[in-house]
């Protein structure tokens, strides 16, 4: 029994050196991907230009996660380290997430944004109230997966599930744009709603709630 024990200590010590040694992510890549939201989903915005059948067809170029252990994106409690060269949408996003779960500064949440997100930044950072709203926000957040993601407007665009402490879940977007070589999360202007987005984000919340 002695021997068991020393074993199950060693096995243990093992498993944790396999959370703690490495940073890992998401493979990024970039292929032509189709996809497909049903005319008939609750909610879904009339979008003539897309209309293949009884389905809205959004021929895209990105990538989907069908195994969801694939977009997972790593916790600092699952040994992400903490930074990274910020060279794919994925390693920002779990730089960002980090910084939302450690309730980071000011000055390292906004150093993983681009310089044309000044206005939401000014938001968020406006005033002491609007602080702690975003702050209570990251720290609300226990876990991200990314479910689908794609070129957009000359960025990338990531549909990402967040799981929060009360349990419930949501899929959300980032919005990342190549800044100075490094992908850094974006705010998005639109003149018109966009019923591609409106579109697949509704699905995404149905489908995999």
């Amino acid at each position: 029994m002695k021997y068991l024990k020393i074993l199950i200590l060693v096995a243990a010590w093992g498993a944790v050196e396999n959370v703690i040694a490495a940073d890992v992510f998401p493979d990024f890549v970039r292929n032509p991907v189709d996809f497909i939201v049903p005319t008939n989903t609750p909610g879904c915005v009339n979008d003539p230009s897309s209309l293949v059948g009884t389905n809205y067809v959004y021929k895209m170029n990105g990538q989907s996660f069908p195994a969801s252990v694939n977009a997972h994106i790593q916790s600092t409690a699952e040994g992400f380290s903490g930074k990274t060269d910020e060279s794919t949408p994925w390693k920002t996003l779990t730089e960002l997430f980090a910084a939302y779960q450690n309730g980071s500064p000011e000055t390292e949440v906004r150093a993983l944004y681009s310089g044309n997100s000044t206005n939401f930044m000014t938001m968020v950072y406006g005033n002491e109230q609007m602080k702690a709203r975003f702050k209570a926000m990251g720290l609300s957040i226990t876990g991200m997966q990314v479910v689908w993601a794609y070129d957009y407007a000359g960025g990338y665009l990531a549909q990402v599930r967040l799981s929060h402490k009360d349990s419930h879940s949501e899929v959300s977007q980032f919005y990342f744009i190549l800044e100075g070589g490094k992908y850094k999360v974006s705010s998005i202007n639109f003149s018109k709603p966009d019923a591609s987005l409106m579109n697949i984000g509704l699905f995404l919340n149905k489908s995999t709630s």
